[in-house]
């Protein structure tokens, strides 16, 4: 015997449905817990399991990094690494005296935080530069 088409609970509409993603829209997997594309979390497990928590709080960091929309959020991710760096710093002196192994682990966070630092800034100031060339009305030419 073959099962009619409605006495099947799935229909082909539904074998092909997927979850969006909030952040770039674009299409996964319905069980998934991150976006395929951007690493957005995408269910409340990814924000709330011990591990999947990390990973969450590390897309909040690359977003603010790559389009921070204000400036109190360059101010955050610089006063956050810029104590990673400043930490760095203090590695690389105390490594004269303790060993080289504090002076690589100072010298990578200190290169980590400037670049992040850096980073972040210059998306900032690019991002306000392209609203400010989107808003400003076009030159006329010279008569």
């Amino acid at each position: 015997m073959s099962a009619s088409p409605e006495q099947n609970p799935r229909s082909d509409g539904e074998l092909d449905e997927k979850q969006l993603c909030m952040n770039c829209v674009s299409p996964n997997e319905p069980a998934a817990h991150f976006c395929v594309k951007c690493g957005a979390p995408l269910s409340s497990y990814a924000a709330i399991g011990p591990f999947e928590s990390l990973f969450a709080e590390g897309h909040i960091y690359r977003q603010a990094a790559a389009r921070p929309r204000k400036l109190i959020v360059v101010l955050g991710i610089c006063l956050i690494f810029g104590t990673m760096a400043l930490v760095g710093v203090l590695f690389v002196m105390m490594g004269r005296d303790e060993g080289l192994g504090y002076v690589v682990l100072g010298a990578c966070s200190f290169a980590i935080s400037v670049a992040i630092i850096l980073k972040t800034v210059g998306n900032y100031v690019a991002q306000k530069r392209a609203i400010r060339k989107s808003v400003s009305p076009p030159e006329s030419p010279p008569i």
